[in-house]
């Protein structure tokens, strides 16, 4: 007979994918068209890169100092998702584990359902995205005020692109964002003492 952990456990996985499928199979013309931009790596880099470039125009060198810790910041959260929690949970991605799940072919530019899922050597658990721009969101939203809501709405929309395009559950999403968020409320922490001296 079944521990009550492991059925909990169970639950939550079955009640993680139930939401993931609801969520992926929502579909409409204008997110189809946009939110595979809000996943593209480059466009997340460049979106907070100028902001980062506002922080040098406004204060200068500790503007720049303060830009390179941000930087810092979101690399070690990357690594620490990527390299670390990633590996350890081995948490298979939608994509690879069912059918149906509609995903986007960046190199042809369609979007495509999956009909034959093969497990990969690309995890799921924590969502490497979502926790990256959320630690970006936290420390900017503190330096930058005025773009807060911007930065909230950014990271929020890149989050939830990656549950539409069939990479991450919600609860990898979840987890990525708060991990992000508490790197970056120390970053936030060490950058505003910067600005400050």
């Amino acid at each position: 007979m079944a521990t009550p952990q492991v059925d909990f456990l169970k639950l939550f996985a079955e009640l993680d994918k139930d939401v993931f499928f609801y969520l992926n199979h929502h579909r409409h013309k204008i997110l189809d068209l946009a939110l595979p931009y809000f996943s593209d790596e480059k466009i997340i880099y460049a979106f907070f890169l100028f902001f980062g470039a506002i922080l040098v125009s406004l204060y200068k060198w500790r503007g720049l100092i303060v830009a390179l810790l941000t930087w810092l910041c979101v690399l070690g959260t990357d690594f620490t998702c990527g390299q670390i929690l990633k590996p350890y949970f081995a948490r298979q991605r939608p994509l690879a584990v069912y059918e149906g799940v509609y995903c986007y072919n960046y190199q042809k530019k369609e979007w495509y359902q999956t009909t034959n899922p093969t497990k990969s050597k690309s995890y799921s658990l924590p969502s490497c995205h979502a926790a990256n721009v959320a630690c970006a969101a936290t420390i900017l939203a503190a330096l930058l005020p005025r773009f807060s809501l911007l930065f909230w709405a950014f990271a929020l929309t890149v989050a939830y692109s990656r549950i539409y395009l069939g990479v991450h559950y919600p609860f990898d999403v979840c987890f990525g964002f708060v991990l992000g968020y508490l790197i970056g409320l120390l970053g936030r922490m060490i950058t505003l003492r910067v600005l400050e001296e």
